[in-house]
């Protein structure tokens, strides 16, 4: 009886899901520069790895500590080149297979992308003058 119930819960969460996603992608705003998005979907990702505004990728984790000190100083070098960069957040727990495709093997992991290509980036925490050197260098 256990399994069952684990069964149909299991298909409940899947059909939850399959409804919800689609209202959530109708409903967010489309990508703007100067954007910091949480990804969703592998589909997000390719849009924002092949356009051309360059993308500075944060492969992190809820359980990070070094993530969550990293993020919001990158969120405020991002906003401060609000009109050349976007950011998006991945976490490597949800989307393991972005992580092992980019060789992502410890966290944080920062890459700047763009049209297809990682132009740069870098592994840990780093103070936010280094991020603003980093970033200008790469945008350069």
């Amino acid at each position: 009886f256990q399994t069952f119930q684990h069964y149909f819960k299991r298909i409940n969460l899947s059909m939850l899901r399959s409804i919800v996603r689609p209202l959530i992608r109708a409903v967010t705003p489309s990508r703007s520069v100067g954007s910091v998005t949480t990804l969703t979907s592998e589909e997000e990702f390719d849009e924002a790895f092949h356009g051309t505004t360059p993308t500075l990728v944060d492969f992190y984790a809820d359980w990070c500590g070094p993530c969550k000190q990293l993020s919001p100083i990158l969120r405020k070098v991002v906003e401060a080149h609000a009109k050349e960069v976007n950011m998006l957040l991945v976490n490597v727990d949800e989307f393991g297979d972005l992580a092992h495709e980019f060789d992502v093997m410890s966290i944080p992991c920062v890459k700047l992308v763009k049209e297809g290509k990682v132009v740069g980036g870098f592994v840990g925490n780093k103070p936010e003058e280094k991020l603003v050197e980093f970033l200008d260098k790469e945008l350069e």
